[in-house]
């Protein structure tokens, strides 16, 4: 008995893994139908920096020289870390890279223009080298996605949300910003920093996460200088969880929080060592570049103009995703969360877990429209990640209602939820074939 017991379980789990290869999948077929993830093409003179800067990067380490390591103010360190070292496979001249850049700043034009101009002979150019770069991030990106089902999935929101979650994510159009390296990394490990330590949050029964989640968080920030607003979030999040507080609970949190902090920072030296080398370039790239706080121009009506500013940007999110399942399940979960009538929908999810959720999501997004002055969506992404979680939910509590009203049996709902999965991904496909042959034509 015991041998087909663990025969069933090892086949569940098997089975449970191919559905996320499959729905990863899906989410690659969407993505390549409209040529939204440039893994083998170079797409732009911003990965073409991202490959110099790496065979800078891994030169003056392999020489044992720490500084100069930070090249951008993005910085993505773990860029260079974890894609960049291809770049020391290939023996490749970037010296017309930095011509190119040079003669349109003389024009006066954005480095960008150095290459986009549709110029496919350029393209063809670095094509070998845009393919070895991008190789781990597409290996990057598959281990992030079946983490992050695991993941949403251990936290207590159950195969069913864990799924769409993940399904959401691999189809939504928001994967076109995940093209420059960095944005990728911030993405990746922000994300995984985020639900390590929701995992670790209930019970603080194994420390594993709490570690990960400092190794993840450190690098996130190496990434992108914009994921420090964990730093401040988590202790709020320690706080919360544990409230109301007493003296054993203060010694808890900051024992958990310290413990984090000192695993973030050595994780940062580590893979920086300039922070004791050349502490002076770190310095100025968290406190005086325009990476974290950038001055916003001068405007008549700055009231107006920052309103007018992000509902352009609001409605520019709204319309990339109105074909999608994904918003009627966001406005659901809106629905949902705030009708009492339908309180008891959500009983049995962890309710604490979803109001931590809902201000990572909320805060993140204010902070990056408060230090900002560059309206790109782009820079929003680890918060919109998360938004896929609370969509989940709200598809999750729309079944359950019409379960319950319906009186309708498990097999039902198994059937409504296949039925959820590729209408998805089918209107997402109608979606995106229309909206590229609308772009080609008025392009």
């Amino acid at each position: 008995m015991n041998l087909i017991s663990d025969f069933k379980s090892h086949y569940k789990k098997l089975e449970e893994f191919v559905c996320v290869l499959f729905i990863i999948f899906s989410g690659f077929l969407v993505s390549a139908i409209y040529k939204i993830n440039n893994f083998w093409s170079f797409p732009n003179l911003d990965e073409m920096l991202w490959h110099y800067r790496s065979d800078i990067f891994w030169s003056k380490i392999l020489a044992f020289d720490f500084s100069g390591l930070i090249q951008s103010a993005q910085p993505g360190i773990t860029v260079y870390w974890f894609t960049g070292f291809m770049m020391k496979f290939f023996n490749f001249d970037f010296n017309d890279v930095m011509v190119k850049i040079a003669d349109k700043e003389v024009e006066g034009l954005d480095f960008n223009y150095a290459i986009n101009n549709h110029d496919m002979a350029t393209y063809k150019a670095y094509e070998t080298i845009s393919f070895a770069f991008n190789t781990p991030l597409f290996l990057l990106l598959v281990l992030f996605f079946i983490a992050f089902y695991y993941l949403v999935k251990k936290i207590g929101f159950g195969r069913i949300i864990a799924s769409f979650s993940l399904l959401f994510i691999v189809t939504n159009t928001y994967l076109q910003f995940w093209t420059t390296p960095s944005d990728k990394m911030l993405n990746f490990f922000m994300t995984l920093s985020f639900l390590t330590i929701l995992v670790y949050l209930p019970k603080r029964e194994n420390q594993k996460y709490l570690i990960f989640s400092a190794v993840f968080g450190a690098w996130a920030v190496l990434s992108k200088i914009s994921a420090l607003f964990v730093l401040p979030f988590y202790f709020s999040i320690f706080i919360y969880y544990r409230w109301p507080l007493n003296k054993e609970k203060l010694k808890m949190i900051f024992k958990d929080y310290f413990t984090w902090i000192f695993i973030f920072t050595l994780v940062n030296i580590i893979f920086l060592p300039s922070i004791i080398t050349n502490p002076n370039e770190v310095y100025d790239l968290v406190f005086r570049s325009n990476a974290i706080i950038s001055n916003n121009p001068a405007i008549d009506n700055p009231i107006t103009g920052g309103l007018l500013k992000y509902a352009s940007l609001s409605l520019s999110i709204l319309t990339q995703y109105l074909s999608h399942i994904f918003f009627l399940s966001l406005l659901s979960f809106l629905f949902i969360r705030h009708n009492k009538k339908y309180n008891n929908i959500f009983k049995d999810l962890p309710t604490k877990h979803i109001n931590i959720i809902s201000a990572y999501i909320i805060l993140f997004i204010i902070m990056v429209i408060s230090i900002s002055d560059n309206s790109d969506t782009r820079f929003m992404t680890p918060a919109l990640i998360m938004l896929n979680i609370l969509a989940a939910i709200g598809l999750y509590g729309v079944v359950e209602i019409i379960a319950q009203r319906n009186n309708t049996s498990e097999k039902f709902k198994n059937i409504f939820y296949v039925s959820i999965f590729f209408m998805t991904i089918i209107l997402q496909i109608i979606f995106l074939i229309l909206n590229g042959a609308l772009f080609t034509t008025l392009w």
